[in-house]
């Protein structure tokens, strides 16, 4: 199926360290933990300074609601899109 290859891609970062990029939606004990989008055509690169290491704790790759990265109504119809290998995938890189 084509249509999870032009949708969105929901992140959890869980940042090992103090990272100053905005918007954190928790502290963790060993961290804090944050939210990051990227709809297509807009990339998105992580990254901390010094020794601080991103830690991936969920990621989707696919939709799973109409409203994110609102596209053509045509690709709105399907919001049971998930990319169960997303995680491992992100995880890497």
């Amino acid at each position: 199926m084509e249509l999870w290859m032009d949708l969105w891609r929901d992140l959890w970062m869980v940042w090992m360290g103090w990272c100053p990029l905005g918007l954190i939606r928790g502290a963790l004990p060993f961290g804090l933990a944050r939210r990051e989008l990227a709809c297509e055509g807009y990339p998105l690169e992580l990254r901390c300074p010094g020794s601080d290491v991103v830690l991936v704790a969920d990621a989707n790759y696919g939709r799973t609601d109409d409203k994110i990265c609102d596209a053509d109504p045509g690709q709105m119809a399907n919001v049971q899109c998930y990319l169960p290998q997303a995680h491992p995938i992100m995880a890497q890189r």
